[in-house]
Parts: C-alpha cells; structure tokens; sequence
C-alpha cells in the first residue's frame, strides 16, 4: 500500500478529529434536545406546577384544576405508572391535576418511593393516603411516610389523607377522631405547610362526618369522601340516575360545615367512578355510550358543585382505567380529556349549583 506523505498524514489527522468533534457535538446536541424538548419533556413543561393551586384559587365563576385529578391504583411494584414510559406519557396527557398515592403495608418503601417521584415528575399535587386508626403502628408508620414524601417533595404542598374508607372496615366515628387527636398534631409538627384531610368515608356519612368536625383537633384542612354511584351489576340507566346524589350530598356537608363551624371547607372526592365493584368487561366499562356520558356528566357534576379536588379511580391497573395496559387511553380516557379540553383549555365551565 503506498505511503502518504508527512503533511498530508497531518492533513487527514486533523480532518478526522474535526470531523469527530462535529459528529460527538451533534450526537450532545440532539440528546439535549430530545430532554428538553422531546415527547416527555413537551408533555411535563406544558402542564404547569399545581403546587401552589389553594382551597381559594377558584370560584362560582372558575374551576380547580384539581377536579381533574386521578388515583393510583399501586397494588404492587408492576403498575403501569412507574413500569411504562409510554403510559407516563399518555397519563401526562391527560393533565391531572393531583394524584391520590396509597400506602400499602404490602408495599416497600423503595416501590412507595418511585411512586412518589413518578407524582413529582408528573408535576402533579401529591395527595398521599396516610395509615389510619386499623394501624398498630401508626404513628410510627406515618412519621416515616411523612419524612419519606419531605425528601421526595422539598418545598411542595403535600396532602396527607388519613385512613382509607376506614368506616367500611368498622371504625367508629368516635375512635377515628380519637386516631386524629392523637397523631394529626404530632405529623403537623413535621410538616407545618402539609394539608391533612379527613375522614375519608367510603360513602357520604353526615353524621360521621359532623362528629368528626364537632371533635378533631385540630380541624382537618379539607373534608373528604368516596362517591360511586350503583353495583357493577345494577342497569347503566340507574348508574347514570344516581350521579344526581352527588349534589345532595355536597350541598348537604356544606350547610351542615356551616353550622358547626361557621364556614363550609373544601371538599375532595377522593375516589369516584361508576362501582366500585366494576369488573372487566362488565357492560358498562365496555359500552361506548354509558361509560363516556356517564364520565361527562359525573365530570360536569363536580364541576357545578365546584368542588375543590376529586380523583377518577383509578388512572392505570383498573377494571376502569383512564389508560389501558397498551397504554392507550380508555374510553373514559377519552371522555376525562374532553371534558379538561373543555372546561379547562376552552373555558365552557358548568354554571354553579352551589356556592
């Protein structure tokens, strides 16, 4: 093979290393680019932060961007939400302006940590479903969970839920106000900015609810409960029928708030959906017409009552998922986006039913 001459092997050198630094500035670039601007990226710079979102920050004549809100369902470490790239995505899509994450005693704190990042990188307001009065160890429990979400959320709002549905699994009114008393201050001491809500019911109580505000101390920041309309097996036109309850139940908690306390606080319907015994497939989940008015009208209900926070149950790992394990969205999915598009991009709000 002939040799090159001496300043022509310089020549070649040092146009293959000009050459190379241009190819590894590309290479920089389009990463950097693809952080920045790339799918996941658009998706999370174009939802801004809700943290700063108060009780307050809404009206007769406005919304809270937290009435969009969803549940995690977190069963185990193979949820959707912290396996799929792709269902992250189609979650971000959606807009939801609070996450509800629950804290399992099956769950390790590693899996109860990724969870909690996966809220923080949604950019979603973190409510956190806090161990209640059936813990042993509650206090314990929840000091660690608490100082877990500081490190995870530094600087954010947090909302703590106490107890999950605990009335369903025989806990008084009386004994969950106890719980309350006894590990709410000592929690308010380690996160002062947090919000703790309560009681949590699986269903409108009144009168739980009223003996719970007569004695919490301290008074929680929001109230809340679960709302569901009918059994999986009861016909879609009563499913559909009974959302009207909800209005009756929201009207009735706040002159009832009002009466106690002098003023009605903020509600959150922390679980909502159509049963809360749904199955896969079970002829409403998978009907086109049901499920999607009956997510438009739940939707356009809340939104009337202005209601301060509610959350679909559940966004992933569901009989009623808002995304699907293909990362699709559902057909609720569907509906939950065009009534954000709607009520939120488009401002058609609902005209209020309460104040």
């Amino acid at each position: 093979m002939p040799q090159l001459a001496p300043e022509r092997k310089k020549t070649t050198f040092i146009a293959f290393c000009l050459i190379s630094i241009a190819v590894v500035i590309i290479v920089v670039s389009l990463g950097v680019w693809t952080f920045q601007y790339g799918p996941l990226a658009r998706r999370l710079n174009s939802q801004p932060t809700a943290i700063s979102i108060s009780p307050l920050s809404h009206s007769n004549t406005t919304i809270s961007p937290l009435l969009f809100g969803t549940n995690m369902a977190l069963f185990d470490s193979n949820d959707l939400l912290l396996s799929s790239e792709n269902a992250r995505i189609r979650v971000q899509s959606l807009h939801p302006g609070i996450i509800r994450m629950p804290v399992r005693s099956s769950l390790s704190e590693e899996i109860e940590m990724r969870a909690a990042r996966t809220i923080r990188e949604l950019r979603a307001v973190p409510l956190i479903n806090l161990r209640g009065a059936v813990d042993t160890f509650v206090l314990a429990d929840d000091t660690r969970i608490v100082q877990d979400m500081q490190q995870v959320f530094k600087g954010s709002n947090v909302y703590y839920e106490y107890g999950n549905e605990e009335d369903l699994q025989g806990v008084t009114a009386e004994k969950y106000t106890a719980s309350w008393n006894q590990i709410i201050p000592q929690l308010k001491r380690l996160a002062p900015q947090a919000h703790f809500i309560g009681p949590a019911n699986f269903q409108y109580n009144e009168s739980y609810l009223k003996a719970f505000l007569q004695h919490a101390r301290p008074t929680p920041d929001e109230v809340s409960w679960h709302e569901y309309t009918c059994n999986v097996g009861q016909a879609p036109a009563t499913c559909i029928a009974n959302i009207a309850h909800w209005t009756s139940h929201i009207t009735r908690a706040r002159t009832m708030m009002q009466q106690v306390s002098g003023h009605a606080l903020p509600i959150m319907i922390t679980e909502w959906n159509y049963a809360a015994d749904a199955t896969a497939n079970d002829g409403k989940n998978n009907n086109p017409d049901f499920i999607q008015n009956w997510t438009k009208l739940a939707l356009q209900t809340l939104a009337a009552n202005r209601i301060f926070a509610a959350m679909q149950y559940s966004c992933t790992n569901t009989a009623v998922p808002l995304v699907t394990n293909n990362a699709t969205l559902s057909m609720q999915g569907e509906s939950f986006q065009a009534q954000y598009q709607q009520m939120i991009i488009e401002q058609h709000v609902p005209a209020a039913l309460s104040s």
